[in-house]
């Protein structure tokens, strides 16, 4: 019968636990060898052949505008926002008290935004209250205005006075000579006019 042999100890001491503090270190993978490429062997010789025209170099472009476009822009404030909560400065100010001040900064300005908010609403109401009164008013100026310049009332106040309305008559064409000046300035000048 076969007798198992006991398993051989190892000699080597035991692997150190990994730190809790640092990663642990990776092994770089194994390059695989590289294969010697065959470098072609040069063409034969060809007979000359006919030689292309020459190209006329492209005409210039205008530059393109300096101004970088919304959407580049939107990138890079993008990547400097992402990249700002890992700034040392944020770091070091987020463990000390510095922090207390900026947050009580920021709490400040934003009760005071509010409270701007607010006033300006408040505000606009009373500037809305003060619209719908001019309104109001306007539309009670411009009833009375009709009722005192009616047509009705005009005639009454003219046939008062000894005004009659003029009569409807199609208008015509007067006409007259160079002499006719002369005599009607002649009759003005008698009259006394």
């Amino acid at each position: 019968m076969a007798v198992a042999a006991p398993a051989r100890r190892s000699t080597a001491a035991p692997a150190p636990a990994p730190s809790r503090t640092k990663p642990p270190k990776r092994k770089a993978p194994a390059r695989k060898p590289q294969r010697a490429r065959a470098v072609p062997a040069p063409a034969p010789a060809r007979a000359p052949s006919r030689r292309a025209p020459a190209r006329r170099p492209a005409p210039k472009r205008a530059p393109a505008t300096t101004r970088p476009k919304l959407a580049v822009v939107a990138g890079r404030t993008a990547v400097a926002v992402g990249q700002l909560p890992d700034s040392s400065l944020v770091v070091r100010m987020t463990r000390g008290r510095a922090w207390i001040a900026v947050l009580g900064v920021l709490l400040v300005g934003i009760v005071a935004l509010n409270v701007a908010t607010l006033s300006f609403a408040a505000s606009a109401g009373k500037i809305d209250e003060q619209i719908t009164s001019l309104e109001q008013e306007n539309t009670m100026l411009e009833s009375r205005e009709a009722k005192d310049f009616s047509t009705a009332r005009i005639r009454n106040e003219g046939a008062a006075a000894g005004l009659a309305m003029p009569t409807a008559e199609d208008p015509r064409l007067v006409e007259f000579e160079p002499a006719d000046v002369a005599t009607a300035a002649s009759r003005l000048a008698a009259a006394g006019g």
